[in-house]
């Protein structure tokens, strides 16, 4: 690897969910960094079995169904496949979906997406659908326990079902490695949600200048929402102007020029 690579021996710490940092870890190899990937949360299915099973069900009752995220829809399909309910019931439905991965996860199980938000956020998710959808509309929300209640809030006038897929739990087993890696010292901590960051400071709040720890880094977080809970424990940080993985890979290497 040549000495001129945009992240040349840098460390950075990955603290996105196992699955999910594989193509995160590898843009940061190609670029010379060295990627530690420590998952400080994981996902299960929503233990609410009876409520997801009444829902999908009665799915044809549906005029929209949104998907905040890539693991919302990974554990909707998974439950259509248990309850036995054909993907086909799916295609008189609008779909929205909060950004541009989401949509072609959508599209790779043959649903057509409609709408798309211009920024990766709920915010700008709400504002689209308001947008499109009609007050007499039944909307379904797909989503995991964290999620926030922006898009319910926002759609009071439309007939909405918030349906709670699967939970984001703390992964307490990376817990001794993230400690030791931030006390002898990464060059770069990435965020990609609000819950990343909790369950990073709750792994690390035991060291007692934690957060002088996590400022002498460079810590780039994936948006807004995101980039507000950071602020909340005094972590200073980045935001990219494109809230995706590839922006934080930008806004590290823009970093370490």
């Amino acid at each position: 690897m040549s000495h001129e690579a945009p992240l040349f021996l840098k460390k950075v710490l990955i603290t996105r969910e196992a699955k999910q940092a594989h193509s995160f870890a590898a843009q940061i190899k190609k670029l010379g960094g060295i990627p530690l990937s420590l998952p400080v949360l994981t996902f299960a299915r929503s233990n609410n079995e009876k409520e997801v099973e009444d829902v999908l069900l009665s799915i044809d009752c549906f005029d929209w169904i949104v998907f905040t995220s890539q693991n919302g829809i990974s554990f909707f399909f998974e439950w259509l496949k248990e309850l036995n309910i054909s993907w086909s019931a799916l295609k008189r439905l609008k779909v929205a979906a909060v950004g541009e991965k989401t949509a072609k996860l959508l599209e790779k199980h043959d649903l057509n997406v409609q709408l798309v938000p211009q920024e990766y956020v709920a915010e700008s998710l709400l504002e689209s659908l308001k947008a499109n959808v009609s007050h007499h509309e039944r909307v379904l929300l797909v989503r995991g326990q964290l999620a926030r209640s922006v898009l319910k809030d926002g759609l009071k006038e439309c007939e909405v079902t918030d349906l709670v897929v699967y939970q984001t739990i703390r992964n307490q087993d990376s817990e001794r490695l993230v400690k030791q890696h931030l006390e002898i010292g990464i060059d770069a901590i990435t965020f990609t949600s609000s819950s990343t960051v909790r369950f990073f400071v709750e792994s690390v709040k035991d060291i007692p200048n934690w957060l002088e720890l996590i400022n002498r880094t460079k810590v780039v977080c994936i948006g807004p929402i995101t980039s507000q809970t950071a602020s909340e424990y005094g972590i200073k940080h980045l935001v990219p102007n494109t809230y995706t993985i590839n922006g934080m890979i930008d806004m590290l290497v823009s970093c370490f020029e």
